[in-house]
C-alpha cells in the first residue's frame, strides 16, 4: 500500500493551492485549520457575505477580501485576495475543501483565490465568557466607604 495515495482528511493540503474543486458538486465543505478540519453540508448554508475587509489598511500587505458563510451552527470568515473567484463554485457546491495559504502571494496564480486567515466561530460560542473572570474579586470591608 502507497501512503501517498491514501491520504487523511486531515492530511496536509497542498503547498500552491487554497481551495479543493470537484465536479458536479459536493455534499459538504470543509474549513482545514492548523489544529481542526470543520465540516459543513452544503445544504446548511444559509447566505454568504463577499464585501471589502473593513481592517484592510494597505492592500498590498493587508488582505482586501472578506468573504463570510453563516451556517445555522457556525461563522466561518475567510480573508484573502480574490476570493470573489470562489463565487460561482459556491452557487454550484464544488467547493470541498479550504484552507489558508502557505506562501506569499506574490508567487500565487493572479487567478487563483488566496486566503490568508480562516475563523470560525460557532453559535454556541461566548466571547465574553472567555474574558470574563471565573470569580469576581471580592470587595473588603476597607474599600467600602
Amino acid at each position: 500500500m502507497n501512503p501517498e495515495q491514501n491520504s487523511s482528511p486531515a492530511s496536509e493540503p497542498p503547498f500552491d493551492e487554497c481551495v479543493k474543486i470537484i465536479r458536479p458538486r459536493s455534499a459538504m465543505i470543509q474549513f482545514v485549520g492548523k489544529r481542526m478540519t470543520w465540516g459543513f453540508a452544503w445544504s446548511l448554508l444559509n447566505y454568504f457575505v463577499l464585501k471589502a475587509n473593513p481592517d484592510c489598511h494597505d492592500p498590498k500587505v493587508d488582505p482586501v477580501q472578506e468573504l463570510i458563510f453563516y451556517f445555522p451552527a457556525a461563522k466561518v470568515t475567510l480573508l484573502g485576495w480574490r476570493l470573489d473567484s470562489m463565487l460561482k463554485h459556491i452557487a454550484t457546491h464544488s467547493i470541498t475543501r479550504v484552507w489558508p495559504s502557505k506562501k506569499e502571494l506574490p508567487e500565487q496564480d493572479m487567478t487563483m483565490p488566496w486566503i490568508s486567515e480562516m475563523f470560525i466561530l460557532p453559535y454556541d460560542y461566548d466571547v465574553l465568557e472567555e474574558h470574563t473572570p471565573a470569580d469576581p474579586p471580592a470587595t473588603s470591608q476597607k474599600e467600602q466607604p
